[in-house]
């Protein structure tokens, strides 16, 4: 009989979830595909999930063992926007619309890409935000709003794009 050391279970990944594991990968995309301030290329690749423990899970069993550049990749849920840990990418799912609010204000000014799931959410303030286009997942973005936040989209990202 194997056994997991102590302390570590196996992750399960609910492979019904073919959205959660499409828009896993775009975020996985998102963080490999931009160009990130120098002072946040240092220590790990941060990405906070708020809401969605299926993208949680699919990013941290598929993603958190590759390199962004020379940081390796954290994966945290979380139940609010973080004040006290940085994130690189923080994902708002739509269950959890009320946190978009906070994370405009508590992140204001700093470097992180807010990603969100729902019909005005870039509107209100994402700079990237998943729709359904014909039955497919793609997404939005205000590039406006990730120059100000220093987060420069790399081609793939642009080209993948919807309007």
């Amino acid at each position: 009989m194997l056994c997991a050391p102590l302390g570590l279970e196996a992750q399960r990944i609910d492979e019904s979830d073919p959205r959660a594991m499409i828009q896993a990968n775009f975020l996985y995309q998102f963080a490999a595909n931009s160009n990130w301030p120098v002072e946040t290329r240092k220590g790990k690749f941060m990405i906070g999930v708020v809401g969605q423990p299926s993208i949680f899970d699919y990013l941290s069993s598929k993603y958190a063992t590759k390199p962004i550049g020379n940081q390796t990749i954290e994966v945290i849920e979380l139940n609010e926007v973080p004040t006290s840990v940085y994130v690189h990418i923080l994902f708002i799912d739509k269950s959890r619309k009320i946190e978009l609010s906070k994370a405009i204000k508590e992140l204001k000014g700093k470097p992180t890409l807010i990603v969100t799931n729902w019909e005005g959410a870039l509107a209100a303030g994402s700079q990237i935000n998943f729709k359904s286009v014909e039955g497919n997942i793609r997404y939005e973005m205000n590039t406006s709003a990730m120059d100000d936040r220093k987060i420069a989209p790399g081609v793939k990202i642009l080209q993948w794009k919807v309007d």
